[in-house]
């Protein structure tokens, strides 16, 4: 991660260049040009429809790209087959980890240190104390780039006055990060109670999917945490939809949304993502979508392409995480289960509601109240 983020920030493969895709720096990534009458925002489809399933394909490519720099790291260990053997490995087993909010109802320890212990190449041997790229992002350079972050934006203007990524800054210690803050606000929430009620309640996909509907959904309980740990007097970056994307904690809580939204879709397998009566329009539109766009199950979820010839991923792409080669514990528990891959459940009825019976049992165990049986 730190190798990461000290990539210069004109680098679209950068952690800066990354993380600029949510929001902040409203400018054109991998050639997806702004088109004509689109707001000058990112390219996150928040408070419409496509909210979850837009932020799949940026989450596996997060995941991809840093995957690159654990291989390259591990490679450096040379030292001996043994040290090799156990550092490749490791680079081989990581997965991008998620912060599952509604269990851990604070800030994880391996985010809230400012330092951490490593070992460096080639052998393992010497420890070095270092700055602890999960803690938060500093940009570089700094000051910013007064054309993409305006200093007079009347919205977000003082984000752009922080050398690095804030949660819950403290205006009585000289704006920093008030890390116990956000844990208590993420402990004051009853989280766990408000996913359960859409894993129970919410059998239609645009309603788990977005606060566009007048349904409890996973994108208000994305934005509670979001608010919980940015804070908003003053406002930290993690609250703020242009600059969250920075936080390194950010695709740790995306990461947790997908997943949640992955469990739903394994319970829920017979919902369409978007019913065939439905009519939806983005509203405010995004960097690369119009205002009044209809919208699908096949609208493309730019910027991410899905193939070489310039096809977008759609909704209908992205649905299963099998298509990016990965899943979660639950998941991959349940499909073990009833011994079939996550490509084939759509295709097996009896597969897929083998499926659905241990995924809601692995719901329950996590988030039901305790009066709720584990297998109901």
């Amino acid at each position: 991660m730190t190798a990461w983020q000290n990539m210069p920030q004109d680098d679209e493969l950068s952690y800066f260049g990354l993380s600029g895709i949510h929001g902040r720096p409203y400018i054109a990534w991998n050639g997806v040009e702004q088109v004509d009458g689109a707001p000058l925002t990112g390219y996150c489809t928040h408070n419409e429809v496509l909210f979850a399933i837009w932020h799949r394909p940026l989450v596996a490519v997060f995941e991809q790209v840093l995957a690159r720099h654990v291989q390259a790291i591990a490679a450096l260990y040379t030292g001996n087959d043994t040290v090799t053997a156990t550092y490749r490995a490791a680079a081989d087993t990581w997965r991008h980890p998620y912060w599952d909010w509604a269990v851990d109802k604070a800030l994880p320890d391996e985010v809230v240190q400012p330092t951490v212990t490593v070992r460096l190449p080639p052998d393992g041997r010497i420890a070095a104390n270092v700055t602890n790229p999960l803690y938060q992002y500093r940009f570089h350079p700094f000051p910013l780039n007064a054309t993409i972050f305006p200093p007079d934006d009347p919205e977000d203007n003082h984000l752009a006055t922080f050398p690095a990524t804030l949660r819950c800054p403290d205006p009585y210690h000289n704006f920093t990060s008030n890390q116990g803050m956000a844990s208590a606000n993420i402990a004051a929430a009853d989280l766990a109670a408000q996913v359960y009620n859409i894993y129970a309640r919410v059998a239609d996909f645009g309603q788990m999917s977005s606060t566009a509907s007048d349904s409890t959904s996973f994108e208000q309980e994305h934005n509670e945490v979001h608010v919980a740990v940015g804070g908003i007097h003053p406002m930290g970056h993690f609250a703020h939809l242009g600059y969250s994307g920075f936080d390194p904690l950010f695709m740790m809580h995306h990461a947790a949304i997908d997943r949640h939204v992955a469990l739903w879709q394994a319970v829920h397998f017979n919902a369409s993502m978007f019913g065939p009566n439905d009519n939806y329009q983005t509203s405010a539109g995004q960097f690369a979508t119009a205002p009044g766009t209809n919208i699908t199950a096949d609208s493309p979820l730019k910027p991410f392409y899905a193939s070489a010839n310039g096809t977008f991923h759609t909704g209908n792409s992205a649905r299963n995480v099998a298509t990016f080669g990965y899943t979660y514990p639950e998941l991959l528990k349940a499909q073990q289960g009833a011994k079939v891959r996550g490509s084939q459940v759509r295709n097996n009825t009896s597969s897929a509601r083998a499926v659905s019976r241990a995924v809601t049992a692995e719901i329950n165990r996590l988030y039901a109240p305790s009066a709720i049986s584990s297998a109901s």
